[in-house]
């Protein structure tokens, strides 16, 4: 699994499992995600979700032992931090690429949760689709600080068994209403959408924060060859009086050469023009009209 890369990200709906481990039976959701959103919005996903409170930190490890957390604790940055990557600078199509990667989840460091997020399929976008719904679910989070999973499956066995010394005190700590089979999948989506409800992932953050990362690094590739804006229009009315060129991807790239100098004001703009370009990028096999409709993406984002 590599580490995230300069490419323009195509926007899909990703099926992901999200297991936690060494529980049985296991505990588990199935999400269907924008493939675009960032790493610490899988990371608020997945506590709603699973139904943790998020009162405690949480990293990111993937195949490759790369570790993504939020940096913005300057303690926990110098006694953990170490060489770790910014996870709100990382979208999740970044690291999970194929049908089959995986990631690895670390919630409360004492207790010790760990979680497996697999990519199950890749799915296509649909216009209007909301961007996070938990479509299925097995059983109920552990409650906090519980003291991770030997403990939890411990405690299971003391509520199966009403005559143990510490039942009542279990009980009275737990509450009445505690119960490890159940799981709200209504209560959860209506979590999901009022957090992210007018949320829209189009990959804005995840393309600037890279960008800024290979420029730091001089990392740009051969294809990024336009210098400038005036080198870019006049390459695309270049191809705007190209005979051979396609009239479909004239009339995108005629309409989105028009809506760039305006969309940066307007988001239904940017979402229109953002996924015609992924239009573009997907249709056309021709390498020059591919990187002009990437450098014009950059081009909305700034």
């Amino acid at each position: 699994m590599s580490s995230p890369s300069n490419v323009v990200h195509l926007r899909q709906n990703y099926q992901i499992k999200v297991v936690l481990n060494n529980i049985k039976p296991p505990i588990w959701r199935r999400l269907v995600v924008d493939s675009r959103m960032t790493m610490d919005a899988l990371h608020d996903a997945i506590q709603i979700s699973m139904g943790w409170d998020g009162s405690h930190l949480h990293q990111f490890i993937d195949r490759d032992g790369v570790v993504y957390n939020l940096q913005d604790d300057e303690e926990f940055m110098m006694d953990f931090g170490g060489d770790a990557v910014d996870e709100s600078m990382v979208l999740i199509n970044e690291i999970l690429k194929q049908e089959k990667d995986w990631i690895k989840y670390e919630y409360d460091f004492g207790d010790g949760w760990e979680h497996k997020i697999i990519l199950e399929k890749i799915l296509p976008h649909k216009k209007g689709q909301f961007s996070v719904v938990c479509t299925k679910g097995k059983r109920s989070c552990p409650p906090e600080d519980c003291g991770g999973p030997w403990r939890y499956q411990h405690m299971l066995e003391q509520l199966a068994a009403p005559d143990d010394d510490e039942y009542e005190e279990l009980i009275e700590w737990l509450g009445e209403g505690f119960d490890a089979e159940h799981f709200d999948i209504h209560k959860v989506n209506l979590v999901l959408e009022e957090i992210f409800e007018g949320v829209v992932f189009n990959g804005k953050t995840g393309r600037d924060n890279e960008l800024k990362r290979i420029k730091d690094e001089q990392l740009f590739s051969e294809e990024d060859f336009f210098e400038d804006e005036q080198e870019l229009s006049l390459a695309t009315n270049e191809l705007l009086n190209d005979p051979e060129l396609p009239p479909e991807i004239k009339d995108l790239i005629g309409g989105m050469q028009e809506a760039a100098g305006i969309v940066g004001y307007m988001d239904e703009m940017i979402e229109q023009s953002i996924e015609a370009f992924e239009k573009i990028i997907s249709i056309s096999k021709d390498k020059k009209v591919t990187a002009i409709a990437k450098q014009m993406l950059k081009t909305l984002d700034d």
